[in-house]
């Protein structure tokens, strides 16, 4: 049991291990460049262990999407509970977008957006992986605006789709011209808003930002 136990973890191990080479290949080399080879240059093993592993490249790319948005997602929930105000929710995203950045997350998923414009399978798996962090983010939008005038103005759905939109955007420009300036800039000028959100919330509510609230 014990042995079964071991190769289990081992192959888990291995498996995790071609998938960072993958998302660090994409990153540095870019979509036209990850190819079976590169990953296994990059990871340090032979090209044939990615198929003991994965169907075939594709496969291999949409689990390592799959993989680091999964990582990230679970970062950012954590960060957003624990986040005791509007203010204090943007400086949590500004040092997590700083996360993404320095971690290749997001030119490794700027990569892959690139090269779903000519493969339907990868671009079905992408908008498979962007449904997640819509639902995360409207969760958050209701948690935030619970309690202030805004709560029953603003549509949670319909704002989240669009926060997550702008992200995209907003990554996609900054793998094109490497200036993450007008992403300081864009948090910096959104600070003063949030500042008055707060100032809109329940007394209570100062504490429980990153909380969930009884839905009606």
């Amino acid at each position: 049991m014990r042995q079964g136990s071991s190769g289990m973890g081992q192959r888990t191990a291995t498996r995790e291990r071609i998938l960072q080479a993958a998302l660090r290949t994409l990153a540095t080399e870019g979509f036209a460049a990850t190819s079976a080879r590169a990953i296994a240059r990059a990871g340090g093993f032979t090209p044939g262990v990615i198929y003991y592993h994965f169907e075939d490249l594709h496969d291999l790319l949409l689990a390592a999407l799959e993989y680091t948005s999964a990582n990230r997602l679970a970062r950012y929930r954590a960060e957003v509970e624990a986040a005791t105000s509007a203010s204090d929710l943007l400086q949590r995203l500004r040092a997590l977008y700083a996360e993404d950045v320095a971690e290749g997350h997001t030119s490794a998923v700027q990569e892959l957006f690139a090269g779903a414009s000519s493969s339907p399978r990868l671009a079905n798996g992408i908008l498979g992986q962007v449904q997640p962090w819509v639902e995360f983010t409207e969760a958050a939008i209701r948690r935030l605006l619970a309690g202030t005038p805004l709560e029953q103005v603003l549509p949670a759905h319909a704002l989240a789709r669009a926060v997550v939109a702008l992200y995209l955007g907003l990554e996609t420009l900054t793998h094109l011209d490497r200036d993450h300036t007008q992403v300081d800039a864009l948090f910096s000028a959104i600070e003063p808003a949030a500042a008055l959100l707060d100032l809109t919330r329940p007394a209570s509510g100062a504490s429980t930002a990153g909380h969930t609230q009884p839905r009606p």
